[in-house]
């Protein structure tokens, strides 16, 4: 990996098809790659899931892999994180996570998008089994 390099595991709209892949990742990713983590998905029934990290269960989803960090910008103001404000006042955590491959083999480490408790409540957030948003 270059250090220009930035890669963010997606698992619901940001994936290849979905509603927000043209405007944010069309013409920028310059690759795809199939992986998944351990974690719970959920449909928060708003038009996109939320992703719990953790536990024996896993979500599958993409690697994508941007050269400008201007891309990753973007995709915290679109998942409604703000590194400069308190926690609680994001929709969603930007994280630095392992994640594997669809066969287990380690991909390294990626940012990744982890909904907030208060979020997943005020939602009613209901599970998704299998972890695979479908767009």
């Amino acid at each position: 990996m270059e250090a220009a390099e930035i890669r963010v595991f997606v698992y619901g709209t940001l994936k290849p098809g979905g509603r927000y892949w043209p405007e944010y990742c069309e013409g920028r990713v310059e690759s795809v790659q199939p992986a998944k983590v351990n974690g719970r998905l959920f449909d928060l029934h708003l038009g996109y899931p939320g992703l719990v990290l953790g536990g024996d269960d896993w979500v599958q989803g993409v690697v994508l892999t941007f050269s400008s960090p201007q891309d990753l910008a973007q995709l915290d103001e679109l998942e409604g994180y703000r590194p400069d404000r308190d926690m609680s006042a994001n929709e969603y955590l930007r994280l630095w996570v392992d994640v594997v491959d669809l066969d287990e083999n380690p991909l390294g480490r990626v940012w990744i998008y982890e909904i907030t408790d208060s979020v997943l409540k005020r939602s009613g957030g209901t599970l998704i089994k299998g972890g695979n948003w479908v767009v």
